[in-house]
């Protein structure tokens, strides 16, 4: 009798009906506001990782370029006499490997019938023996240059990458194939994908669909392995096909994950950055745990209260789900939620507030990485680019000029090579912060190599040429001093060559004049500077 009057109590129908309330409305919360967040989610991680795609693909776009520009100035520079003087040639390579070391596993010369003529620095088997099935020798004997497919080299052992230019002679026929070779896990190379790291789990994949192989990976497991068939990765399939953008995949090892494609746009390769997914919404699985909790709270809650107070109650819940929902369909902006008062309803919209700020702090952080050394904390080669390009369109508008300085470190790779590469970072942050105090406020250091920086002075007058040599002269006297590293006293010098310009031309002019007008200061001997003149030479001064 007791149990059927309770039953039967409008009292406890109220109460159920109040609790299937609370529960239908924390299930509405928990996948509306999971939907809404991932969707929001998606679109933010997916810009995130397609500006890190992109940036690493224009990286390695720009140094497959350098070598390939390398590799045709040794070309254009080789003496044709010197290919039937074997000893004169290697020592002609070695005194420019010594010079570009880029290609770090060697410089070779290929004969028309496919023998190897000189190799530098020597591997043993490689002199002498035959290229001529090659594919990528055979399209340079045919006059064109290019980039070959990685492989695992045949003397070396190593995965490789191997580029071929030809050597014509007066009349333009081919007499022999200059090849630079470099390792695919060389330094300063492909970094960034074999090492760098999107959050906790994530990671770049650099990727050739002609030879449907992984080129480089963060896991080395993958590295020159073939990429998975079609029907495994949808996504993968159609980047394969030529999309470029984001979305969301399971991967070959049935992990969902979201990816971003952007193209390396001199190879035909593509870079991948991709997340799980698990990792990628973690605020939202936090948030759906927070809608959880405080609904068993506001279960608890209506066993307590009853009559008004429940829509007194669930009033601050109400304002704040309207709020969040106007702000996911930008009809607001993104700002915290007001907190009315210190209850369950207080704690989901602080949780609210803190899973808005650190959206807003990894954006931004995003930000910072995507413009800035990693190590010394100086601008990178993008935002170097923009300030570039806004002092050239000052200078023409105001009628001033602009300076690039190109500074490579003299002496750098002895303290690497004897004190290792913590050394060298330390090394690298002291030459920034040494640089860093000569220039004026207005003007830009940026590093943009393993030990390359370049200056940026804008809004300069008419004797630009002597500003930019008194700054050169500063940065000379800012390293001359030893640098202490490990305990260790380390000379450091630098090679420096200046472009000038009114305003015209591009920022990649510039920078070209600037490092031509660098090596010519190695070549006079280091440790001092060459301003590009105007025309098509270069004008020495020290």
């Amino acid at each position: 009798m007791a149990l059927k009057r309770i039953s039967n109590s409008l009292v406890t129908r109220l109460v159920l009906f109040g609790m299937l309330l609370v529960i239908a409305g924390g299930a509405a919360r928990y996948v509306l506001q999971a939907r809404y967040l991932r969707e929001d989610l998606t679109q933010l991680v997916s810009a995130q990782q397609m500006a890190l795609a992109d940036e690493v693909a224009r990286e390695i776009d720009y140094k497959i370029r350098q070598r390939r520009q390398l590799l045709d100035q040794l070309a254009a520079t080789l003496p044709r006499e010197l290919l039937g003087q074997p000893s004169r040639l290697e020592a002609w390579l070695a005194e420019r490997h010594s010079l570009h070391p880029a290609f770090n596993l060697g410089l070779l010369v290929i004969a028309t019938d496919g023998h190897v003529i000189v190799d530098f620095p020597r591997v043993p088997g490689r002199r002498g023996a035959s290229a001529a099935g090659n594919p990528g020798f055979l399209r340079a004997l045919q006059g064109r240059a290019g980039v070959g497919a990685p492989l695992v080299g045949s003397f070396t052992k190593q995965p490789v990458l191997p580029m071929g230019v030809p050597l014509k002679d007066a009349g333009g026929h081919v007499v022999a194939v200059l090849v630079g070779i470099t390792a695919l896990t060389a330094p300063d190379f492909l970094d960034r994908i074999n090492q760098g790291r999107i959050g906790e789990t994530g990671g770049f994949l650099l990727v050739s669909p002609v030879d449907t192989l992984f080129v480089a990976a963060g896991d080395p497991d993958l590295l020159l392995k073939p990429t998975p068939p079609p029907g495994v990765n949808l996504l993968h399939d159609r980047a394969m096909a030529g999309f470029r953008g984001s979305g969301v995949t399971i991967n070959a090892k049935g992990v969902e994950e979201l990816g971003s494609m952007a193209s390396v746009a001199s190879t035909g390769w593509f870079v991948v950055a991709r997340m799980p997914t698990a990792e990628a919404f973690a605020p939202v699985r936090r948030a759906q745990d927070n809608v959880i909790r405080h609904s068993f709270t506001a279960m608890a809650l209506v066993l307590l209260v009853a009559g008004v107070f429940v829509r007194f109650t669930l009033r601050p819940l109400h304002r704040a789900a309207t709020l969040a929902e106007r702000m996911t369909q930008d009809e607001i902006p993104l700002e915290p939620l007001p907190v009315v008062r210190d209850d369950e309803v207080g704690h989901l919209t602080k949780a609210f507030n803190r899973l808005l700020d650190k959206l807003a702090s990894s954006q931004a952080e995003l930000q910072r990485m995507a413009h800035h050394d990693g190590l010394t904390g100086l601008p990178n080669r993008m935002l170097l680019d923009d300030r570039m390009r806004q002092g050239l369109a000052r200078a023409a508008r105001h009628r001033t000029q602009v300076a690039v300085l190109f500074l490579d470190l003299d002496g750098f790779k002895p303290i690497n090579d004897r004190l290792g590469h913590e050394a060298g970072d330390a090394a690298l942050v002291e030459v920034a912060r040494r640089l860093s105090t000569v220039l004026r406020q207005s003007d830009t250091l940026a590093r943009v190599g393993g030990d390359e920086f370049v200056m940026l002075a804008t809004d300069l007058g008419p004797d630009a040429s002597e500003g930019a040599a008194r700054l050169a002269r500063r940065c000379l006297e800012a390293l001359a001093a030893p640098l202490t590293i490990k305990d260790n006293l380390c000379l450091l010098g630098v090679s420096i060559g200046i472009a000038i310009s009114d305003g015209t031309g591009t920022p990649e002019a510039m920078l070209l004049a600037a490092d031509q007008a660098m090596y010519v200061a190695k070549d006079q001997g280091r440790g001092r500077y060459v301003i590009a003149s105007g025309g098509d030479g270069l004008a020495f001064a020290s």
